[in-house]
């Protein structure tokens, strides 16, 4: 009986087998960009934990979210345990289904249009009378992300050579919201329950991933007293947490980073669901939480359960 982890990064993936190896926890790394697996046969016993990332791709690993849908569907199908299964892959790999599941809890975003094509992103712009932002609707790490005061800087962009294409074919025009202070909020579940909110400065970059592999030097931050780019809110509360705790069980997501901002009016716009969620080493030194510990021993758990 094992735990086995399903994703494509194995930086990310590092600092928890670290953790499941100090709590003795017999665990299989399954690759999808390398991993050679009998779909045709049953597959083994254990507690499967899938941490697909939206920006496989940006690493070589094209495919790796499709072939990681069959295998949770060969998982599924034979009724094994799965941490973050194919509802939580799909809202990974779409802001789309992510808004129209947030909004159904009455969680607000920011309001979107999503475009397919140039001629489409242009015609889009023609709705926002205020700066906005695109996005890539599969993404990850700020991929896509870059802010425009009105339609004819995005002409300029989207006619021109530097125009990034989104891996599915979907753009997204945002309504940009300016954040007062320049921070954003991510907030992090485990077992679809509040661990811990991680504030984060967002003054000079839309890349805001947490993980140390992203973060080689630690980033200097004038918002935060101690000076890190991440900072691990202490006796953090929010009605937000609640509703963000119904949106994930409702989904099936267990492990999760839920990011949001507020406006200069104090109102929260919730933005990004990562249900492959990375932590900075950092922030949890400082504050004494760890969030790999916290799930490998959640994997620990789930496998004495079985």
């Amino acid at each position: 009986m094992k735990a086995y982890i399903i994703h494509e990064n194995d930086e990310w993936t590092l600092p928890l087998k670290e953790n499941l190896q100090k709590l003795s926890v017999p665990f299989e790394d399954w690759h999808m960009a390398k991993v050679n697996l009998n779909t045709a046969s049953n597959p083994p016993e254990g507690v499967f934990y899938n941490r697909m990332s939206a920006s496989s791709h940006s690493r070589g690993h094209r495919f790796a979210p499709e072939y990681t849908a069959v295998i949770l569907n060969w998982l599924s199908s034979h009724k094994r345990r799965i941490i973050n299964n194919e509802s939580a892959l799909s809202l990974e790999i779409s802001k789309s289904l992510q808004y129209k599941k947030l909004n159904e809890h009455n969680i607000k975003t920011p309001k979107s249009i999503f475009c397919s094509g140039k001629e489409s992103i242009l015609s889009a712009a023609d709705h926002f009378t205020k700066p906005f932002i695109t996005k890539h609707n599969r993404a990850g790490r700020g991929l896509g992300v870059k802010l425009f005061q009105n339609k004819a800087e995005l002409t300029k962009y989207v006619q021109g050579d530097q125009f990034e294409e989104s891996v599915d074919g979907i753009t997204i025009l945002q309504e940009y919201i300016e954040a007062n202070p320049k921070v954003v909020t991510r907030v992090e579940f485990i077992d679809s329950k509040f661990f811990y909110a991680v504030q984060v400065d967002a003054s000079d970059s839309f890349e805001l991933c947490p993980a140390d592999a992203c973060n080689i030097e630690e980033q200097f931050c004038p918002t935060n007293p101690d000076g890190n780019k991440f900072m691990i809110v202490k006796n953090y509360q929010n009605p937000l947490v609640a509703n963000y705790e119904k949106f994930l069980k409702a989904n099936h997501i267990e492990v999760a980073g839920i990011e949001y901002m507020l406006d200069k009016q104090g109102n929260a716009y919730t933005y990004d669901v990562n249900t492959n969620t990375n932590y900075n080493s950092v922030a949890e030194k400082k504050a004494g939480q760890f969030g790999m510990l916290r799930i490998a021993e959640f994997l620990k758990a789930e496998l004495k359960k079985l």
